[in-house]
């Protein structure tokens, strides 16, 4: 029985067994962008149209959500109101998402998921 066991170890361990490497290629970056949405208006862009901005600068999406900024914003109806799309891309493509407008979710600390609407 333990020689069987052993096998399945040694195999793992020299196929790599998904160890740190597998964490790197599948680590991800939160990024955001605004939605550019208005208080009593709405309107703005959607979720689904901010994820194509991010597909055609050659970014892979790992995971998109609607999201609001956490920032303090008086009750005044005609500005932003604060909801962003929020999206988990490669670690490696952050550079290309900056260059495209989005930006590192921790930049907003009091950034939450909501639901889309």
């Amino acid at each position: 029985m333990l020689l069987p066991v052993l096998a399945v170890v040694a195999s793992l361990t020299a196929c790599g067994g998904g160890g740190e490497g597998a964490d790197a290629r599948l680590a991800g970056i939160k990024v955001f962008k605004s939605m550019d949405s208005l208080q009593c208006r709405g309107g703005g862009v959607s979720l689904a149209a901010l994820q194509a901005q991010l597909t055609a600068a050659n970014i892979q999406v790992h995971s998109a959500e609607c999201g609001n900024d956490g920032q303090p914003a008086p009750t005044v109806c005609g500005i932003p109101d604060g909801r962003i799309g929020i999206f988990d891309i490669p670690v490696g493509q952050a550079s290309a998402a900056d260059a495209a407008g989005f930006k590192p979710l921790t930049t907003l600390p009091g950034a939450k998921t909501v639901p889309c609407s």
